[in-house]
């Protein structure tokens, strides 16, 4: 009784094994003849063209990068010696973005370009990047953008041989310039000047966080918008990698629920009693 329980195991199981590779035979021939079908079609040659050009232009736009970053970090040395550091305090991102949307009479009210305000952006930041720290940043004859090897690679991977789980993080200090894509530059940006706030002594704690809720959300609204209208540019120089990380923070502390619980009871336990005094917790 026993071997015939296991026969029949067996066969159900042989059964369904056949069903389910009958099923993935099934799924891999569609997925042959969609293929075929799509490959077949005479409409592709055009689409091919209006492709190619769409990605030359968007790969040679951000090609353009560190030749435009080179006159970026001209410009600022020509201010500086010209105004002799009269205006240096207005040579920001800001500033020279403005300066080069002029020059190149683009007019974003008209309309936006945003693969054309990143490339901008981009540059601005490795041409004052290349400015401020020479040694760290540079473009070379063959416009690769070059930075300073621990600075592109903070931490580089070390692999202990013969040993289970060997790999280990360990601080890079080469200081040797190394080429990177251009993507590098707003996370290197980013992580060189990121905005400092002032920490609050606890005496106006409760002031201030009442005040930033109000500003945060003001600032997150504005972050929705860009990000909403895919605009890039503008979405960059507002969010980086720690913003990303600190908005995951802040959702799962919300979605926790404890402040509001909590706060729902400190409110119930200062009702003031008969005499109008608060009642202590």
């Amino acid at each position: 009784m026993i071997n015939l329980k296991i026969y029949k195991y067996k066969l159900v199981n042989l059964k369904k094994g056949n069903n389910m590779t009958k099923e993935i035979k099934k799924v891999i021939e569609n997925n042959a003849n969609n293929e075929k079908i799509l490959g077949s079609l005479k409409a592709n040659e055009n689409a091919k063209k209006v492709l190619f050009k769409a990605t030359n232009l968007s790969n040679n736009l951000m090609k353009l990068v560190p030749e435009m970053a080179r006159s970026v970090n001209e410009i600022i040395t020509e201010i500086d010696t010209k105004q002799k550091g009269k205006i240096k305090g207005q040579i920001d991102l800001a500033f020279l973005r403005s300066h080069l949307y002029t020059l190149a009479s683009y007019d974003r009210k008209k309309a936006v370009n945003s693969a054309f305000e990143m490339a901008v952006t981009r540059s601005v930041k490795l041409g004052i990047l290349m400015n401020t720290e020479k040694n760290q940043f540079s473009v070379n004859e063959k416009n690769e953008v070059l930075v300073m090897d621990k600075i592109a690679t903070p931490m580089v991977d070390v692999i202990k041989k013969g040993q289970k789980g060997g790999s280990t993080k360990i601080a890079n200090t080469s200081e040797k310039l190394v080429p990177v894509h251009t993507g590098l530059i707003d996370k290197v940006w980013s992580t060189k000047f990121a905005v400092k706030t002032r920490t609050p002594s606890t005496k106006d704690t409760a002031r201030n966080f009442k005040t930033l809720s109000n500003e945060f959300l003001t600032e997150l609204n504005k972050v929705y918008n860009y990000a909403s209208k895919k605009d890039y540019a503008k979405l960059l120089t507002m969010v980086d990698e720690k913003v990303i990380e600190n908005l995951g923070n802040t959702l799962a502390l919300l979605q926790d629920n404890a402040i509001r619980s909590e706060w729902t009871k400190a409110n119930d336990l200062q009702a003031t009693d008969v005499s109008g005094n608060l009642k202590s917790a």
